[in-house]
């Protein structure tokens, strides 16, 4: 009985573990399942109600959820996430993540404890951050809600359960770009690093904070802050999550070699923050302060000995809104700070440095800044700079000096230059004292400037880039102006010679205003390829002409730039030579003008592929939609077509025909096209109009005027001269449409019109009229053509129906005037039975048509037999076919003629016998 019972539970128990295992076996089966049953339905859903609240466009390559890997946790991971612009965004890339991933408990969504989120992962992600010249924010991309803005929101009296326990966020190799073009900032952060662990649904909880940036810059107004600093910190943060309050612990931060801690707190505040820090700094030394420049940071840093009594301090206390700041002060004291290179002869001594910047707090208006001095010396040549500024945002008053000599040559004694050789000296003796205001009011009495800023025999040589001279160069200080003495800057085979006088340049400097300037520039030689980087050129032969093949983008090779919106000059050009990839001009002259985002062309003329141009028009980057607008009005007069293929690709892509005339051409065109980042049109963009004429082309070697000549059997027409051409034309979205024009083959004319492709097929019609020497064709004195293909492929087509309507009507109207001639005569005899004379009358016309017929048919054969080649005796047949029937039809008129009139005579006869 025991042993029954044993085995009875035995059997129970398997029953039980086989469905357990049955159970446990489908759990798992359905967590392994789910996942990739609904993987393709929830990425559906979540780009179709994504793309329903954004005004972007997004799209990932793969959304994965693991239920198994970390259960009870759940694990969904996105990768390859892209987020776009849209309008003027479209080009755009705002995200672009390689994966994001959140761990959830899945215990915490039957709770009503908040959702437990264990951990958030962002890893490879690259953000940029745009704004344009009108303000306008590529982040911007939610799309407004249908909720009218007036619906009163009603809160719910109970609390929301909805909370979420994230315990760690995760940061790894993200690069964010933030470039504001209207504040003119601009901010890079490369391999940004950071994990933030804590319990953020607690009312008390300690955040730790570890970050790390390879790379931070930032620019404003053109002028590097910060040029890719090393930026590190590890933070304990006492967090009062409830208040708003955050107390800082055990600390560290780095910029560079600089170690320092944070102590302080700072609260939020319903509008803005309220903060009490103080930057701790005891184990800062000269050589960490040195690591803030750039320069010495990035060139053998360990290896530098510098020495020097440094203090560093830096407090703030009080609140930081949008338009107040709080009480801070920055120093900076340097006394008796040297450095120098071990593996280097000299060191530069006697640095000293007195910095300080501090507001009592409130209006950002009220900080002042003193550099009281920053002075040093190389090689016993000392530099000193002094400068004090205060009221900078309202108006900035400002003091300073810069006086002293640099021996340039020195420097490579004192910092490592490679691969470089730099000489020459530089004296500075310079002061500057008053309000900006004084300035924008004309009181320049008041103002003092003064001073001269002179470099003399300065050479710099260095590997792969043309050597630069420049003899002597002044730079003389006044209220009014900076003016620019004649410099003369030799840089490699190219010298330039300018001089100009610079207008409210001290407002440019300090609040980034309009610079204005009359600058004059001339040269014997500027070689632009040199100045970009390629090797010195010289002038082709013509066996070194590039071919249409080889010649790539000859006008595309230059990287498209920004027109400074704040400057305001006007250039004088005098320029004998100028090269530019295969592009040769001679004698520039004209004026240029700078302003507001777009560079003006004003009767700028050169000589260029044979004859000379003359150019008004603008270049402009103005409206920021990174797609310069270029509008030009050229003159041309006597250009080579050869050199005017070779030399321009857009000829090349536009008037591919112009590869094989010979000849020269004169005329006027208007363009506007928008251009690309390498300064190539976008064709689809280009429209414009104009007209060209020529009294010198040889069309040998054209091959559609060689497919013309077989099509009408005259191979004559294969090389000829023609004279007094013009041809007018525009171009729409690219296309050139030619209004019709004549071409003189000898004693044949050409009458063309049509248009041509960017893929250079052709969509021309012609009518082609031959002379009467031409023989029996010459009954066929106009052929129209149909003319297509592409200019390499063309194929030209001749409207046989026209010819034989053509030929018909002709021979037609010969026939018609003489058997006309018999019928009247016929008509004409003396009866006076009248039934008899109308008898007679249509007897005469059935002969008369008779003879019609026979005559067409007659004039058809001799079209035939005397036909020379195929198509011209299947175009006789046709012809004569409807030469016969058009006789036939006038036969049968002259009958039916011939009966009306005898019919009237038998009428009136008849009514006279009455």
């Amino acid at each position: 009985v025991f042993l029954r019972k044993i085995l009875d539970i035995y059997d129970t128990m398997k029953k039980v573990l086989k469905i357990t295992g049955i159970v446990l076996g489908a759990i798992i089966l359905l967590l392994l399942i789910l996942p990739f049953a609904f993987r393709g339905k929830i990425k559906e859903v979540v780009l179709s109600e994504g793309n329903k609240m954004l005004n972007a466009r997004f799209d990932f390559r793969s959304l994965d959820i693991s239920l198994l890997r970390n259960f009870p946790r759940a694990t969904v991971t996105l990768r390859d996430f892209n987020l776009w612009g849209i309008d003027e965004f479209a080009e755009d890339t705002l995200v672009s993540a390689g994966k994001v991933s959140a761990t959830v408990n899945l215990m915490s969504l039957f709770g009503d404890e908040g959702y437990e989120v264990s951990r958030v992962s962002v890893e490879k992600t690259r953000l940029h951050a745009i704004v344009t010249p009108e303000g306008h924010a590529n982040w911007d991309i939610m799309k407004p809600s249908d909720e009218p803005a007036d619906t009163v929101q009603v809160e719910s009296e109970e609390p929301s359960n909805f909370r979420i326990k994230l315990q760690k966020f995760i940061l790894d190799d993200i690069d964010v770009v933030y470039d504001d073009r209207m504040a003119g900032t601009y901010a890079s952060v490369e391999d940004l690093g950071l994990i933030c662990s804590g319990d953020m649904s607690a009312d008390h909880t300690t955040i730790r904070l570890k970050t790390g940036i390879e790379e931070l810059s930032v620019r404003m107004g053109g002028i590097p802050y910060v040029s890719d600093a090393k930026i590190g910190a590890q933070i304990d943060v006492d967090a009062d999550l409830a208040n708003g309050k955050f107390v800082l612990k055990d600390n560290t931060v780095s910029i560079n070699a600089i170690q320092a801690a944070i102590d302080g707190s700072v609260s939020l505040l319903d509008e803005g923050y309220e903060m009490d820090l103080t930057l701790n700094t005891n184990r800062i030394g000269f050589k960490e302060l040195l690591s803030l420049i750039p320069a010495v940071y990035a060139q053998d840093f360990k290896s530098l000995k510098a020495e020097g009594n440094v203090t560093l301090a830096a407090w703030a206390r009080g609140t930081l809104t949008e338009s107040t700041v709080p009480a801070f002060e920055v120093t900076v004291n340097v006394e008796n700070g040297s450095f120098r290179y071990p593996a280097l002869p000299k060191g530069i001594d006697d640095i000293r440095i007195a910095l300080s910047a501090k507001n009592p707090g409130g209006s950002p208006d009220l900080t002042t800044v003193a550099v009281n001095p920053l002075s040093f010396g190389i090689a016993g040549n000392p530099f000193a700079v002094t400068l004090n500024l205060s009221t900078p945002l309202s108006d900035p008053a400002f003091a300073m000096t810069a006086k002293g000599q640099l021996d340039l040559g020195m420097i490579r004694e004192v910092y490592p230059l490679e691969d470089m050789e730099l000489n020459g000296v530089l004296n500075a003796d310079f002061a500057l004292n008053g309000r900006l205001s004084y300035l924008d009011q004309g009181l320049y009495d008041k103002f003092a400037a003064s001073g001269k800023l002179q470099l003399a025999d300065m050479t710099l040589r260095m590997e792969d880039l043309p050597d630069i001279e420049i003899r002597k160069s002044i730079f003389s200080f006044s209220p009014q102006y900076l003016d620019l003495s004649e410099t003369t800057v030799q840089i490699g085979q190219s010298d330039l010679t300018t001089n100009c006088r610079l207008e409210n340049y001290l407002a440019f400097v300090l609040r980034g205003e309009t610079i204005k300037g009359q600058l004059n520039l001339n040269s014997n030689n500027l070689d632009l390829n040199e100045l970009m980087g390629a090797a010195a050129t010289e002038e082709p032969t013509a066996e070194e002409t590039p071919s249409a093949e080889e010649t790539t983008a000859s006008e595309g090779a230059m990287t498209a730039f920004q027109v400074p919106a704040n400057i305001d000059f006007t250039m004088n050009t005098s320029l004998k030579k100028v090269a530019f990839d295969n592009i040769r001009l001679d004698n520039v002259l004209g004026q240029v003008v700078v302003k507001g985002g777009k560079l003006d062309m004003k009767n700028l003329s050169f000589n260029a592929v044979g004859g000379s141009i003359v150019a008004n028009g603008y270049y402009s980057t103005a409206d920021g939609s990174g797609q310069p607008e270029l509008n030009a009005a050229l003159k041309m007069n006597d250009l080579s077509f050869g050199e005017t293929f070779s030399t321009f690709v857009t000829i090349q892509k536009l008037v591919p025909i112009f590869e094989n005339l010979k000849g020269n051409f004169s005329g006027d065109m208007s363009l506007a096209t928008r251009l690309d980042e390498t300064m190539a049109p976008i064709y689809n963009t280009m429209n414009g109009s104009g007209s060209i004429s020529t009294q010198n082309l040889n069309l040998s070697g054209v091959e559609t005027i060689d497919r013309i000549a077989e099509a009408v059997q005259k191979p004559e027409l294969k090389n000829i001269d023609v004279k007094d051409l013009k041809v007018d034309f525009t171009i729409v979205d690219g296309r050139v449409d030619t209004k019709p024009f004549d071409i003189k083959l000898g004693d044949t004319n050409l009458n063309l019109s049509g248009s041509t492709g960017l893929d250079q097929t052709i969509d021309y019609t012609g009518k082609i009229s031959l002379p009467a020497s031409t023989g029996v064709m010459g009954k066929l004195t106009t052929l129209d053509l149909k003319i297509g293909g592409t200019f390499t492929s063309p194929s030209v087509t001749v409207d046989l129906k026209g010819m034989a309507q053509q030929a018909a009507t002709q021979i037609k109207e010969e026939v018609e005037d003489k058997v006309l001639e018999s019928v009247g005569e016929k008509l004409g005899v003396d009866i006076s039975d009248a039934q008899k004379q109308r008898d007679a009358m249509i007897a005469a016309a059935q002969e008369a048509g008779e003879k019609l017929v026979a005559e067409a048919q007659k004039q058809a054969d001799a079209l035939v037999e005397k036909a020379e080649s195929k198509l011209a005796k299947v175009a006789a047949q046709a012809a004569g076919k409807k030469l016969v029937d058009e006789a036939q039809k006038q036969a049968d008129a002259l009958v039916e003629k011939a009966t009306a009139e005898g019919d009237k005579l038998v009428e009136k006869a008849q009514g006279g016998e009455e």
